[in-house]
């Protein structure tokens, strides 16, 4: 063993303790883990089975340190992958450097595209329970290997590195759109019985239903209660989209968190009408 072997080592699992610490600390692990994948330099033609390894490897992490951690709410779990993918992409386009700068700006792409399969998928697992749950992640982390081993065939066969490119990058954003609209049916679906029952205002219900309309909601005020208040609410549908496929014991602890849920909502949303309240006062003008 090598002394970047050991430290490729030591890097995996710090890359994995700094993922499960969240945030900030994803782009540590992302360049933690990119280095515990590909190392310091890798062949100009990269193997086919050695880059899908390498990418399995690279998610194997992300998937270690974010499996009960990821959010189910798309925006959240794209900020979290990116902050994790870029970094690792950025430490393969060095590992490949031999490649030349297309060859390396491809390599970075298709890691940038496997980080952002696997965030898709677990975003989509988040929301899932039992075997959905499982399938969904191992299918997160296998896949995105697969085509990355697709990738580096192409490259190696017939050297066409700007398709893989345009191709990588195409994927990393297309991928984001089921999860999108498959949110957006749920929310819409669930958070209408809400409003039915009166535990939701139908203007919030209408703004939740995608990730741009809740951006720019101004009435969920800043931007610490606006995250709060989305994943409450998303978390509600969720909990009662799962609840209508449950029995038993699991079926009750569903419906523990949709009043867990609904009591925070019911919060935020007294407060929200306080502040509104003060502020109406405010403005009204002094009586003579």
């Amino acid at each position: 063993m090598t002394i970047e072997d050991g430290l490729r080592i030591v890097a995996a699992a710090s890359a994995v303790v700094a993922g499960t610490r969240g945030g900030r600390a994803l782009f540590a692990a992302g360049a933690l883990a990119g280095f515990a994948a590909f190392g310091l330099s890798a062949p100009p033609e990269a193997a086919p089975v050695a880059a899908g390894g390498s990418v399995l490897l690279l998610l194997g992490l992300l998937a270690a340190s974010q499996v009960s951690r990821l959010s189910p709410v798309t925006e959240e779990a794209a900020a979290g992958v990116a902050l994790f993918g870029f970094p690792a992409a950025a430490v393969a386009a060095v590992a490949m450097r031999a490649a030349g700068p297309w060859g390396a700006l491809a390599a970075a792409a298709s890691v940038l595209a496997s980080v952002s399969l696997l965030g898709a998928g677990g975003a989509l697992a988040s929301a899932e329970p039992g075997a959905r749950r499982v399938a969904c992640w191992a299918g997160a982390v296998v896949l995105p290997a697969g085509l990355a081993s697709l990738a580096a065939a192409e490259m190696g066969t017939s050297g066409r590195r700007g398709a893989v490119l345009a191709a990588s990058v195409g994927l990393a954003l297309v991928v984001w759109l089921p999860v999108v609209v498959l949110e957006s049916r749920r929310v819409s679906a669930e958070l209408a019985e809400e409003v039915r029952l009166g535990f939701l205002p139908a203007g919030d219900a209408e703004a939740l239903r995608w990730p741009w309309t809740r951006a720019l909601e101004r009435r969920f005020g800043r931007p610490d209660e606006r995250r709060e208040y989305v994943r409450s609410a998303l978390q509600l549908a969720i909990a009662r989209d799962q609840q209508r496929r449950r029995s038993g014991e699991p079926e009750r602890l569903r419906q523990l968190e949709i009043l867990t849920f609904r009591t925070r909502l019911r919060r935020t949303l007294e407060a929200r009408a306080a502040r509104d309240g003060r502020a109406e006062s405010e403005e009204m003008p002094a009586l003579p």
